[in-house]
């Protein structure tokens, strides 16, 4: 089993971190509809710092790597600057087309493009779409418990998107208060939380790790990381 971590206090640290920032993103998107754009650039230099940390790591220690053979530290180092990079341009890029069909902000799109430096583009299409998943889940629950009608629901839905075109043009987004407040920041801080501790549950040592079966093959293909 190919791990993704060095050992369980780093996992906690590299997770910890990154659901920290990005709950800060999501405070202030829901305040003001808006997520400074020098968050997302420490966001995204964090993760590259992260994975070139982890990277290294697991080099010294003989472990495997992303696409390098395991070896020298530094060798460690840029395979973890290149798993972040790529999952950086991957995140950024699905998100840009996204934006240009007008379902999400261009702060959106930097701020998962920033996720995505640290969960790689392995794991980027489960944490986007379980945020989806939350968002949803959650407009439709307000729903339920407030009595808003469907129309209501609309025009809540059209003012945030009114609200990033606003933003993204530079106007003030500050949003109006109303019954129904989305942001689609929340949600991914959710979907975080949820998808960082099934997907390392081993290596956060929150579900024993099951034995290796006796008689195993040796030299297998290698499994993505944390899988």
């Amino acid at each position: 089993m190919k791990l993704f971590f060095p050992d369980s206090a780093f996992a906690w640290t590299f997770c910890a971190g990154l659901v920290l920032l990005t709950a800060v993103a999501a405070w202030t998107d829901t305040r003001k509809a808006k997520i400074p754009n020098r968050l997302t650039v420490l966001i995204l230099v964090l993760g590259l710092v992260a994975n070139a940390v982890r990277g290294g790591w697991l080099a010294s220690e003989n472990k495997p790597l992303w696409v390098f053979d395991t070896g020298a530290v530094w060798i460690g180092v840029i395979d973890g600057l290149l798993f972040a990079l790529t999952g950086f341009l991957v995140a950024f890029g699905v998100m840009f087309v996204i934006w240009i069909f007008g379902a999400c902000g261009g702060g959106d799109v930097k701020l998962l493009g920033a996720v995505g430096a640290w969960v790689g583009f392995y794991y980027f299409p489960l944490v986007w779409l379980a945020s989806v998943v939350v968002l949803f889940v959650w407009l439709g629950a307000r729903v339920l418990t407030s009595g808003l009608a469907p129309r209501q629901v609309r025009k809540s839905i059209d003012e945030l998107h009114k609200q990033k075109r606003d933003r993204d043009a530079g106007r003030d987004p500050t949003p109006k208060r109303g019954k129904l407040r989305a942001t689609y920041s929340l949600p991914l801080v959710i979907a975080l939380v949820a998808v960082l501790m099934w997907l390392f549950r081993y290596e956060l040592q929150l579900k024993p790790r099951p034995a290796e079966p006796h008689g195993a093959i040796a030299h297998v293909r290698p499994s993505p990381p944390g899988a």
